[in-house]
C-alpha cells in the first residue's frame, strides 16, 4: 500500500514538472532574439534597442544572436527549427516577410504561414542619394530629367534583387518614365562609395547609415521615403512632396515567433512589445540613429502585417522580381 502511495506521488511530482508553463509562470528564462543579418546594420541596432526595454517589461533579458545569410532565410528557419515556446524570437522585416517567397521558391518555410507577429518594432526610411555634383541633380525632378534624357545610361546601385534599393529604384523608375541599369552590391558600404566616387548614378540607401555621408558633404539626398520629413533632414522632401506617391511604402521590421507558439505565449509578448515600442527613451534612440517608431495595436497587428505584406509582394510582382 505505502509503495503504491508512493509511486502514485512520484508519478504526479513529475507530471508537474513536465506540464507547461502557464502563461502567467512565462517567461522563466532569458529570451533569443535572433537576427538574421550581420552586426551593425539597421536591423541589428533596431533589434538591440528594443531588447531593452522588452527584458524589462518580461522581467528576463532578452539576448540578441546574429545568424546572416541567404537573404535573412538562414536566421529565419533557425527559429522555425527551434521549440515553439516564446523563447526564441525572430527580428523580420517587410521585404523577407513578402519578397523572399518570390526570391527563393524552395525555401522549406513560407513566412505568411509559419510566422506569427509579434510586434511591429521600427520603420527604416530609405533617402535617395547621388553625387553632389556628378550629374547636377539638386531635386528628384533633376535625376528624372537626366534619366529621361539618357535611357539606360543611368546605373544605381542596389543590395542585390529584391532588397529595397532595388524595389524603391525600381519603382521609380516606372512610376517616372525612365531606366536605368542595376549594379548590386554586397550592401550600404561598397555601395554608398561607389556612388560617392561617382562610379554609380543613385541610391535608395537606408537613412540609418547614410546620414553621416550626407552631413558630411559626400551625397546628396534628394528624397526620402518616410511618410513625413525627418527631422535628422529637414530639407529633404519626402517622395509623396516631391510628385511620387505611389513610392510611400514603410519598410517596417517586425518581432514574429513561430505561428504553433502558444496563444497565452504570443498574446504576452504581443502586450510587451507593444508597451517597450511605446518607450519614450526607445523612441529618441531610434530617431537619433534615423529610424523611426512605428506602432501597431496587438488587436490589429496580425491584419496590418498581413495587409501590408500583400501590398509589397504585388509591387515586386510588378517590378518583374524573380528568383536569381
Amino acid at each position: 500500500m505505502g509503495l503504491s502511495r508512493r509511486t502514485f506521488l512520484t508519478g504526479a511530482a513529475a507530471s508537474l514538472l513536465t506540464r507547461p508553463l502557464h502563461a502567467d509562470q512565462w517567461p522563466s528564462r532569458p529570451i533569443r532574439l535572433v537576427v538574421p543579418f550581420a552586426a551593425g546594420g539597421p536591423g541589428d541596432f533596431v533589434a538591440r534597442l528594443i531588447a531593452i526595454p522588452l527584458g524589462n517589461r518580461l522581467g528576463q533579458p532578452v539576448i540578441v544572436e546574429n545568424k546572416p545569410g541567404a537573404g535573412g532565410n538562414l536566421g529565419t528557419q533557425s527559429v522555425l527549427d527551434a521549440k515553439p515556446d516564446g523563447y526564441t524570437l525572430l527580428l523580420n522585416t517587410v521585404g523577407m516577410h513578402a519578397v523572399n517567397p518570390l526570391l527563393f521558391p524552395d525555401l522549406r518555410f513560407r513566412p505568411q504561414r509559419d510566422l506569427v507577429a509579434i510586434g511591429v518594432v521600427a520603420t527604416v526610411p530609405n533617402v535617395l542619394v547621388v553625387h553632389p555634383a556628378k550629374l547636377g541633380a539638386n531635386t528628384l525632378a533633376d535625376l528624372v530629367r537626366v534619366g529621361r534624357q539618357r535611357p539606360d545610361n543611368l546605373t544605381y546601385a542596389t543590395f542585390g534583387a529584391g532588397s529595397s534599393p532595388h524595389i524603391y529604384g525600381a519603382l521609380l523608375q516606372k512610376a517616372a518614365d525612365f531606366s536605368a541599369v542595376a549594379v548590386p552590391y554586397k550592401g550600404s558600404a561598397p555601395a554608398s562609395t561607389d556612388v560617392m566616387a561617382g562610379n554609380v548614378d543613385f541610391l535608395f540607401d537606408s537613412m540609418t547609415t547614410s546620414i553621416g555621408q550626407i552631413h558630411g558633404g559626400k551625397l546628396k539626398a534628394l528624397a526620402i521615403t518616410s511618410a513625413a520629413r525627418s527631422p535628422l533632414l529637414p530639407d529633404v522632401p519626402t517622395l509623396q512632396e516631391a510628385g511620387y506617391p505611389a513610392l510611400d511604402l514603410k519598410f517596417w521590421l517586425s518581432l514574429q515567433a513561430s505561428a504553433k507558439t502558444p496563444p497565452a505565449v504570443v498574446e504576452t509578448l504581443r502586450q510587451a512589445v507593444a508597451q517597450s515600442a511605446s518607450d519614450p527613451a526607445y523612441g529618441s534612440a531610434l530617431i537619433a540613429r534615423g529610424a523611426e517608431p512605428f506602432r501597431i495595436a496587438p488587436a490589429d497587428l496580425q491584419a496590418y502585417v498581413n495587409r501590408d505584406a500583400a501590398r509589397w509582394t504585388a509591387l515586386a510582382r510588378s517590378i518583374d522580381i524573380k528568383p536569381e
